[in-house]
């Protein structure tokens, strides 16, 4: 028989207070304190709408554009070279962007040896002239003999064909000089027209060779945008029609017209060049990125003011009424404009919308 002592029993007193403990709180976790809900669909609490307007989505005719990139790039663009070989005596270009006009000197080369060319046919030249000289006045005496019946006919015509062959060299010299002259010229390299220094290619000192680049210049009051388009964009372009560009650079919009479309298209990427031009605006400078809208064919979108529109992190909703109750709908955007956003998926043309009221 086992006899249970008063110490004993106060040592087992807390594992029974610990064992009640758990029972009465696996009791509360299983829902015995609380109040049982009878089986059965609870009735929806009706919910206030919050001020807004109650607008219906139907679908908006809309004519639809793509854009394609481009490049500002000039119309009138000249590379001015060298055409002889010579050393760079000096240079009025200093830097990049400067300004020149039509005629000003860019470059000096040196010219020493085809100033002594120069000098050398002038100098033929007056020997020429001398013997030609010399030649008619043979020509005069032999033929005034002839007509007294002295000189023979023969001495005639030898002193004509010395006159002819004179008259020929004294041409010959003056065309040595004009080329002379011309090649004399190309020592000083002028600005063939009016506008903007891009770069500059060579320095004081340098030796050039004839096709070597000096520098280039472009005339910035006439710019355009080269598109690059692939051939159903290119086949909805026609010249002559006006098309809309964007200068993301200095945020402008400008109106352009089509002016060239490069009949040849690229082999590899199947895309034709596109030339726009129209009126510059301030601060275009060639390089620029642009981009071309290419007008499509209208659609119709389903679109909803941009303040029915909100967002939780990176996905869009909107509240759709129904039954008189909202309820929040994710969707998918698509282009936006200023009050309007397009809704691509998510709603269904007839739905209704709580479009909030604007902020006071």
């Amino acid at each position: 028989m086992v006899r249970w002592n008063g110490k004993r029993l106060r040592g087992l007193l807390p594992v029974v207070l610990g064992i009640a403990a758990m029972g009465v709180l696996l009791a509360w976790l299983m829902g015995a304190f609380a109040k049982r809900v009878p089986p059965g669909i609870l009735p929806r609490a009706e919910k206030a709408l919050p001020p807004g307007e109650l607008l219906r989505v139907e679908p908006v005719r809309v004519p639809r554009s793509e854009a394609a990139v481009g490049t500002i790039r000039a119309i009138h663009e000249t590379t001015v070279s060298s055409r002889i070989l010579a050393r760079v005596r000096t240079m009025a270009i200093q830097r990049a962007g400067q300004p020149v006009a039509a005629g000003d000197v860019l470059a000096q080369l040196e010219e020493s040896d085809l100033r002594a060319l120069a000098d050398q046919a002038r100098a033929a030249l007056r020997v020429a002239e001398t013997h030609r000289d010399k030649a008619r006045t043979d020509h005069a005496r032999t033929e005034e003999l002839a007509k007294q019946g002295i000189a023979a006919p023969d001495k005639l015509e030898t002193d004509r064909a010395a006159l002819a062959a004179a008259e020929a060299e004294v041409e010959r010299s003056r065309q040595a000089v004009a080329a002379a002259d011309s090649t004399l010229s190309f020592a000083t390299i002028r600005a063939p027209i009016t506008g903007i220094v891009v770069d500059k290619k060579v320095d004081v000192g340098d030796v050039v060779m004839p096709g070597q680049t000096i520098c280039t210049v472009y005339d910035p009051t006439k710019l355009q945008l080269v598109a690059v388009l692939r051939e159903e964009l290119a086949g909805r372009l026609r010249v002559g029609q006006d098309v809309d560009v964007a200068l993301e650079a200095l945020g402008a919009r400008c109106r352009g017209q089509v002016a060239e479309i490069v009949p040849a298209a690229e082999a590899k990427s199947r895309s034709f060049e596109v030339k726009v031009t129209g009126p510059c605006h301030d601060g275009v400078v060639t390089g620029m990125f642009g981009r071309l809208d290419v007008p499509l064919d209208e659609v119709d979108e389903l679109r909803v003011p941009t303040r029915a529109l909100a967002s939780v992190g990176q996905l869009d909703f909107v509240q759709v009424v129904a039954d008189g109750v909202p309820r929040r709908r994710y969707v998918r955007t698509g282009r936006r404009t200023a009050d309007a956003v397009e809704i691509t998926s998510g709603l269904v043309a007839g739905e209704t919308i709580l479009v909030p009221a604007a902020p006071r």
